[in-house]
């Protein structure tokens, strides 16, 4: 239409129109004058002011005569800010219970003035949630925190407890009497420690702060090693205790073996529990699912049954089939609450069939991948003799400030022609490394004047003689990411409180440099390099595919690490996440192309990483970067041909 049309109908309306577009609004819209007066309101601020305030007449009248004073002197400072400087996003608390995100900005008023113009976006309801979950998050921390404390705070004198039990065990001196009454109290404190370990699993999952940690290994081996330890329990209640295998694939899977027995623990634990004649039968059954495995576990007993009725609350937590159970059998009820959760976080799930007075049938599946390598069944050993003829002589600094936890110590390790020297907390640790030598320090975290940390982080930081010797964290920490804090600290290994005597031994020998005990790590791949000599071997297929195959797998790994080192040289973002996956497939594939060692470190820094997530801060970066150039330098030895790395070679590698 052209001007000389005349007047269009829907200019002539636009008022009404324009009125009408404002008053559907669900947020208060409003107009202030020169002197910030209220001059228009929609619909929607009509309703609230008359809520808020009761004021029914409010045009022409500015924020001061409608709200208290506290809410409209931040009005008008925020209004003259926008007169002065143009649009402003603000949060603002309107009368007695609206928060809204207002935004205002100046416009010309038809009397050549300026004024504002402004939204009141209705935030409160966002606001609200937003602080129920503030409140939730702080309980959370704060349950999290009593948990820890609480663990801490049990485990430390249950260290004694067990500790000395285990030592008098082995008193040959012992009568068959005092025997039993020792045993019962080890039972006992063991007992103890499965309650408080059951209370921290459920509060991990809670937070979702457990995680499955999926490994190539032995599934016959796995369940085997679980029966095994309850078959003295089963043959002192008579019962037969036996275990039959449909499994195709010689147990060569790929998943959590910690999480595995401990579900199959607890279920094999009940059953025994709960029958007083017959027997326990364990079943493993195997049957492929696209390209994984599921796994399925029937755990069968002739005990005392279960109604339908208790069956239907059976998985819920702090649940038993009638309170008289706990008080007949104990136990929290968390270990099938448990169970079940680990269970569907593999994939799988555990259901119950039974009928009082014929037995029950547990079965718990999930899921695993096929194995990366041909898995060897492992033989069980006695990790004590292992660790033994490598312990023999060694000088261990021992730091902790409870007097029980080192005579607990110096019981495990004095058997094996150890010296040791006590210390009570880090200064006397930094005291003791400048005056002798030792081969390993054993160090508690916390402990009063200086703690473990604070000691550790002095020791790698200076250039001092004793800066690389191998160091265990010792501590009652047992919540999620406290092995990766301590490791991250610059700890070569990690033993929990009540100390276990075989784990102990195990990572002293793991730890150890015998053969150079000058020329060790000072992070935590001193574990995997240390001692390492020869070439890091592999063994190429004559297949010509799996031959192709590999050397596209080479040049695309050493890529990607390149690219990785590159990224962080570069102090380019780089989030947790990202390296994970990359470690991940190097864990995997390493392996399977005859780079063992190169799986392994791969496999560590994995676990490092797992419970990250967003940008690494510069701590994190710099251990990272440790562990993918000591990647990319195994993989160049494999690649070159020229002969793997000495340890101090590598390590000479790591620190350019």
């Amino acid at each position: 239409m052209s001007a000389k049309d005349g007047p269009s109908p829907l200019v002539d309306n636009i008022a009404e129109l324009m009125q009408a577009f404002l008053d559907a609004l669900p947020d208060p819209v409003f107009i202030k004058d020169e002197n910030l007066n209220l001059i228009y309101g929609n619909a929607a601020l009509d309703r609230f002011i008359r809520k808020a305030t009761g004021i029914t007449d409010y045009l022409g009248h500015p924020d001061r005569d409608l709200y208290p004073r506290e809410q409209w002197e931040g009005f008008e400072r925020e209004d003259r800010k926008v007169l002065a400087k143009g649009i402003s996003l603000s949060e603002e608390k309107i009368g007695p219970e609206m928060t809204a995100l207002t935004k205002k900005l100046p416009v010309r008023l038809p009397s050549g003035k300026i004024g504002i113009a402004g939204i009141n976006f209705d935030i409160t309801a966002y606001k609200k949630t937003e602080a129920r979950a503030r409140e939730t998050e702080a309980a959370s921390r704060a349950k999290s925190q009593f948990l820890a404390s609480m663990s801490h705070e049990i485990r430390t004198p249950l260290n004694g407890i067990l500790g000395m039990a285990q030592s008098l065990m082995s008193d040959p001196d012992l009568t068959p009497a005092q025997h039993d009454k020792v045993e019962i109290l080890l039972d006992s404190g063991r007992t103890l420690l499965s309650l408080v370990d059951d209370v921290l699993d459920l509060s991990k999952i809670e937070a979702g702060k457990l995680h499955i940690d999926a490994v190539d290994g032995d599934l016959r081996h796995t369940v085997k090693r679980v029966t095994r330890l309850f078959e003295p329990r089963a043959r002192e209640k008579g019962i037969e205790l036996v275990v039959s295998m449909d499994d195709p694939i010689n147990g060569a899977l790929r998943f959590d073996p910690v999480r595995v027995r401990q579900c199959l623990s607890n279920l094999i634990s009940n059953a025994i529990k709960f029958t007083d004649a017959g027997r326990v039968r364990v079943c493993v059954a195997t049957e492929p699912e696209g390209d994984q495995w599921r796994v399925t576990l029937h755990v069968h007993d002739s005990g005392i049954g279960i109604s339908a009725e208790a069956l239907a609350g059976l998985f819920s937590d702090f649940t038993q089939a009638d309170s008289s159970t706990t008080r007949q059998f104990g136990g929290t009820g968390l270990g099938l609450s448990i169970t079940r959760r680990l269970a569907r976080m593999m994939g799988g799930d555990v259901v119950a069939k039974s009928e009082p007075g014929k037995g029950s049938t547990f079965s718990l599946t999930f899921l695993a991948d096929p194995a990366a390598s041909r898995i060897h069944e492992q033989g069980s050993s006695e990790t004590p003799g292992i660790a033994a003829a490598s312990l023999t002589g060694l000088r261990v600094l021992l730091a902790d400030d409870n007097r029980v936890n080192r005579e607990v110590v110096k019981l495990f390790l004095t058997p094996y022609d150890v010296q040791i020297t006590e210390t009570e907390n880090g200064q006397q640790v930094l005291e003791a490394l400048a005056r002798e030598t030792f081969d390993v320090l054993l160090l508690d975290v916390h402990m009063p004047v200086m703690d473990g940390m604070e000691a550790l982080a002095i020791m790698r930081s200076g250039d001092t003689p004793y800066r690389d010797i191998p160091v265990i964290a010792l501590t009652a920490d047992a919540m999620s990411g406290d092995r990766e804090r301590f490791l991250s600290k610059g700890a070569n290994g990690y033993v929990t409180k009540p100390i276990d005597q075989g784990d102990l031994l195990s990572a002293i020998a793991r730890v150890n440099g015998r053969s150079d005990a000058g020329d060790v790590a000072a992070d935590p791949l001193q574990e995997l390099l240390h001692g390492l000599q020869g070439a890091e071997t592999h063994d190429p297929s004559p297949d010509d595919a799996l031959d192709v195959l590999r050397q596209d797998w080479l040049k695309s790994v050493h890529s990607q690490l390149r690219d990785l080192i590159y990224a962080l040289d570069a102090n380019r973002e780089i989030t947790a996440p990202d390296v994970h996956r990359i470690a991940h497939d190097c864990q995997g594939q390493g392996p399977f192309f005859g780079f063992q060692l190169f799986g392994s470190v791969a496999s560590d820094l994995c676990f490092i990483l797992r419970t990250r997530s967003g940008p690494m801060n510069e701590e994190m970066r710099t251990l990272t970067g440790r562990y993918v150039r000591a990647l990319l330098y195994l993989l160049e030895q494999g690649i070159s041909g020229t002969g793997g790395p000495s340890g101090s070679a590598l390590r000479m590698k790591l620190a350019a």
